[in-house]
C-alpha cells in the first residue's frame, strides 16, 4: 500500500508540473467554455457532462480537462430541432490543429461522435452555418480501463523450476491466454457496451432519445458561458427537460418526445441487451476503435516487453502473490502513464512555441510579449524534465520492491533466487525503455 501511495504521489506531481490550459491560443478573441466533467453516480470512475447550446454566427470553442490516457471517451454534438448541417472540429494542441472533423449532414442520424483517447486535455469547436442553431454536447469518460500491456509472466517450465537454470527472455506483446480474461471482458462490456449499446438502438428512434440515455444514467451538468440551460438526471423522467423543449420550439419536436417515451421502456432492458448482444469486444478491438488523440498516445506494449518464467501465470496461486503482483501492475501502468504525460505535454510546448512563432504580432500580440511568453513555456519544459527524471527514480524503487516480494513469494513455491534468474529482466526492462532521452 505504501508503494501505491508512493506511486500516486509521483504522478500528481508531474500532472501539476505539466499543467497546461489546452488547446493553446495567442488569440484574445477566442474565449473557449470548460465543460466539466462530474463523477457518474452509476458507473465507478466514469465522467460525464451534457450541455445545451445556441449558435448564430460565431464559432463556439469548448474544451474539457483532466482526462487520462486509459478513458474512452464519446463527444456526441446534434441539433435538437430540425436537421441543420453543421460542422465541428476534434483538436488537441491548438484550435488550429485539427485532428478530426464531422459534420451532421454526413453523420448517421445526424449525431456528430468523436471517440477518443487522450491524456489531459482536449478541445473541439463548432462552426457556424449562418442560423440559429440548438444544439446539444454531451461528453461521456469511462472510468479507466488498463490491460493492454497484458501479462508479464508466463508458466515456469520444468527446466526454469531447477536452480540455476538459465532465465529465458520471450519477448512479446501477448497477454497470458484469453481464458483469464474473460471476466474483465464482461466487465468492459458492462462498463463501456450499455451506453453504446442504448445510444445506438435510441438513435433509430430519434435524437432526443439519445439525450435520454445520457441524462437518465446520471451524466453531470455544467454552467458556464454560452450554455443555455442545466438539466438534472432527473428531468427526462419528470418531464422537465420536455417541457423546456416544446417551450423552445414547439411542434417541431413531436419525434423526440415519442423517442424519450420508448427510451424510458428500453431503460429496463440494459442487462438482457448485454448478454444476448453478440458484439463483445475485445480489448484489443476496443483500442483501435478509440483513437489516441495526438502521436503521443499508446495503445500497445513497447517493443521487447518481456514475460518473466513464474510458478503461476495468475496471482491464484498464494495470497502472498496477490499483493505484490497487484503493486507490480500497478506500477507498469504508471509509468506508461508517465511517459505519455511527458510525451504529449513536450508535444504541446514544441507546438505551441512553433505557433506562437508563427503568429506573432498577431491578433494584438507583440512580439516582446510573445517572447516573455516563450521563456515561461521552455522553463516549464526544464521543470518537467526535473521532475520526470525524479519520479522515474522514485517509481523504478517501488517497482524493485514490489519485484523483490515477487522473489519471496515465488521461493515460497519452488523457485529459489527468482529475481536473480527471472525478475531483474523487467526491472532492466522498465529502467531501459522508461528513461527519458530528450
Amino acid at each position: 500500500m505504501k508503494t501505491k501511495q508512493l506511486i500516486i504521489a509521483s504522478l500528481c506531481m508531474l500532472l501539476v508540473t505539466s499543467a497546461f490550459a489546452q488547446p493553446y491560443t495567442l488569440d484574445e478573441n477566442i474565449k473557449p467554455v470548460q465543460l466539466e466533467l462530474q463523477e457518474d453516480k452509476n458507473m465507478e470512475g466514469a465522467q460525464s457532462v451534457v450541455a445545451n447550446v445556441t449558435m448564430e454566427t460565431d464559432p463556439q470553442f469548448f474544451f474539457v480537462k483532466g482526462v487520462n490516457m486509459f478513458q474512452f471517451i464519446d463527444v456526441y454534438i446534434f441539433s435538437n430541432f430540425g436537421k441543420p448541417n453543421f460542422k465541428a472540429e476534434l483538436v488537441r494542441n491548438t484550435w488550429n490543429d485539427v485532428e478530426e472533423s464531422e459534420s451532421t449532414g454526413s453523420s448517421e442520424n445526424g449525431i456528430i461522435n468523436f471517440k477518443l483517447r487522450t491524456e489531459g486535455d482536449f478541445g473541439f469547436k463548432v462552426l457556424p452555418t449562418g442560423n440559429k442553431i440548438n444544439y446539444t454536447i454531451v461528453v461521456y469518460a469511462s472510468g479507466p480501463i488498463q490491460d493492454y500491456l497484458g501479462s508479464a509472466f508466463k508458466k515456469a517450465n520444468k527446466s526454469e523450476l531447477e536452480e540455476g537454470s538459465g532465465a529465458s527472455n520471450n519477448s512479446g506483446s501477448s497477454s497470458s491466454g484469453g481464458s483469464s480474461n474473460t471476466l474483465l471482458y464482461i466487465i468492459l462490456g458492462v462498463a463501456l457496451l450499455v451506453i453504446g449499446f442504448l445510444a445506438a438502438k435510441l438513435m433509430n428512434k430519434g435524437k432526443a432519445g439519445l439525450i435520454l440515455v445520457f441524462l437518465l444514467l446520471g451524466i453531470g451538468q455544467i454552467s458556464a458561458q454560452g450554455v443555455n440551460g442545466t438539466f438534472g438526471s432527473g428531468s427526462l423522467g419528470d418531464g422537465s427537460y420536455e417541457d423546456w423543449l416544446r417551450e423552445e420550439a414547439g411542434d417541431l419536436i413531436e419525434d423526440g418526445v415519442e423517442a424519450l417515451d420508448e427510451g424510458l421502456d428500453r431503460l429496463g432492458d440494459v442487462g438482457e441487451i448485454i448478454e444476448n448482444d453478440e458484439r463483445y469486444r475485445r480489448v484489443r478491438d476496443l483500442y483501435d476503435s478509440y483513437v489516441g488523440l495526438g502521436d503521443c498516445i499508446n495503445s500497445a506494449p513497447p517493443p521487447g516487453m518481456p514475460r518473466i518464467p513464474s510458478f503461476c501465470e495468475t496471482a491464484d496461486c498464494g495470497s502472498c502473490f496477490e499483493e505484490a503482483r497487484r503493486e507490480l501492475n500497478h506500477s507498469r501502468y504508471t509509468f506508461e502513464r508517465l511517459k505519455t504525460i511527458y510525451k504529449c505535454t513536450k508535444t504541446f510546448t514544441d507546438r505551441a512555441i512553433a505557433f506562437g512563432d508563427n503568429v506573432s504580432g498577431v491578433h494584438g500580440v507583440s512580439g516582446l510579449a510573445w517572447q516573455a511568453e516563450r521563456v515561461k513555456i521552455e522553463k516549464s519544459v526544464k521543470d518537467l524534465q526535473k521532475t520526470y527524471d525524479q519520479k522515474f527514480t522514485e517509481l523504478l524503487e517501488a517497482q524493485k520492491r514490489a519485484l523483490m516480494a515477487l522473489n519471496d513469494c515465488e521461493a515460497q513455491y519452488g523457485i529459489p533466487d527468482w529475481y536473480d534468474r527471472f525478475g531483474y529482466m523487467y526491472y532492466e526492462f522498465t529502467a531501459m525503455n522508461y528513461k527519458r532521452n530528450d
